[in-house]
């Protein structure tokens, strides 16, 4: 999304002089399909996570509950050590901060997907 692929896949098929597509709807629907693509993943993620397990007993609440309590520890850590560097380094600029909030927002529950799998099909198997 980041080299407009979508903006130009949409000019070689429609035509369009190169100088006019970043001000053109082609840039609007590169933009789109961006946003569209996240909220998806982010849904995907969603069903992943509140998936029931095919033999859901107290174990397996327990470990669900405790990685949310592990990937939201990780998450506080990752803003507030965020936060700290951006102090220290430099500010970020508007699109830096929108990048550092979505990377935390995925963070999370990557974090929580990563540790429930690992905890209940790998370290108790």
């Amino acid at each position: 999304m980041q080299r407009g692929l979508i903006s130009q896949i949409l000019t070689s098929l429609f035509g369009q002089d190169t100088a006019a597509v970043n001000s053109s709807p082609y840039y609007l629907t590169n933009a789109a399909v961006a946003t569209i693509s996240f909220f998806w993943f982010l849904g995907g993620i969603y069903f992943i996570t509140f998936s029931k397990e095919k033999i859901e007993d107290e174990m397996v609440q327990r470990t669900r509950l405790d990685s949310f309590q592990f990937a939201a520890i990780t998450q506080i850590l990752f803003i507030i050590l965020g936060f700290i560097s951006m102090a220290i380094i430099e500010e970020p600029d508007k699109e830096g901060m929108m990048l550092f909030f979505v990377g935390v927002v995925l963070m999370f529950w990557i974090c929580f997907i990563a540790r429930f799998n690992y905890i209940l099909h790998i370290k108790i198997r």
